[in-house]
């Protein structure tokens, strides 16, 4: 078939899909960036300001200390998610006793709302009304009581922890597909010819599942990068500011301040942001001459 007739073939399907991404993306994305170039003030007015609220945003250590708490979340979160995910993935593919009673359990709580999340949580790291300081005391682990989320030092990784343990049920059923995918004939040629099977899972489950992982890491870095509800219901930021992120920043500039075009300006470099963040971390985990 020519490829003009192909691509007239192609196009109506690509059309709905491609004014979904107009409406719901690309316009809110170009509206963003105009508000970004405008200042507004509590009566609602609006004046032009061209780069001003970019000028400014350089300069802000409030936001830059926000980045960096996001990036931490991200880092952070990533050594708790995939590890761990990756483990009972590889579990659940073995075809255990009991398979489909542990899927229900690792999936559970994806199916819970954020807020019911948070609450819970916040009930548990409470330091006396909660479960976990009692539950270590009495184990004799009493040095290990912390005021988890009031603590500076714990308060990022306690949300962190929270922001995992919802999601992680998601990350798992991609990876068994991921898993339940790679030809059987293969695995099993290795385990005759002798290996063991951390070999099999190192050497040719993990390498044939690459293209997988990029994409979940990719998406991981993505989502971490917009963390905003945990935080907010859980700490609001706080203690001073050590959980603080873009997305709790920019709302308090827009709905506190009423600052709406800084607000927008640091929406936009949140933006891109994510996107190069996306782009390295594709070429850092692309590789073309992959041997199996």
């Amino acid at each position: 078939m020519h490829k003009a007739a192909q691509r007239r073939i192609i196009i109506p399907f690509l059309m709905p899909a491609l004014a979904l991404l107009g409406i719901f993306f690309l316009y809110p994305l170009v509206k963003t960036v105009d508000l970004s170039l405008n200042e507004f003030s509590r009566t609602g007015t609006m004046r032009f300001v061209g780069l001003d609220q970019y000028r400014l945003l350089a300069g802000d250590p409030d936001f830059f200390g926000s980045l960096k708490n996001t990036f931490l979340i991200t880092l952070i979160g990533s050594g708790m998610l995939f590890p761990p995910a990756m483990a009972i993935a590889w579990a659940l593919s073995q075809r255990i006793h009991g398979e489909r009673f542990f899927r229900f359990v690792v999936f559970a709580p994806v199916v819970l709302s954020v807020a019911v999340v948070s609450l819970m949580w916040k009930f548990l790291y409470h330091p006396t009304l909660g479960l976990i300081n009692p539950a270590l005391k009495s184990m004799g682990l009493g040095a290990l009581a912390k005021t988890w989320l009031g603590d500076p030092a714990t308060a990022l990784a306690a949300v962190t922890f929270v922001s995992v343990w919802h999601g992680i049920g998601i990350w798992i059923v991609l990876l068994c597909a991921g898993f339940e995918r790679l030809p059987t004939d293969v695995l099993q040629a290795a385990r005759i010819d002798g290996a063991g099977e951390w070999r099999v899972f190192r050497s040719i489950m993990l390498p044939m599942m690459r293209d997988l992982l990029r994409m979940l890491a990719i998406l991981w870095v993505v989502q971490s990068l917009q963390t905003f509800a945990f935080v907010y219901i859980l700490t609001g930021g706080g203690p001073f500011g050590s959980t603080d992120t873009v997305g709790t920043l920019m709302y308090r500039v827009a709905f506190d301040r009423a600052d709406f075009g800084y607000a927008a300006a640091i929406g936009v470099v949140l933006v891109a942001v994510m996107l190069a963040a996306a782009k390295i971390l594709d070429k850092v985990m692309k590789r073309d001459d992959l041997q199996y």
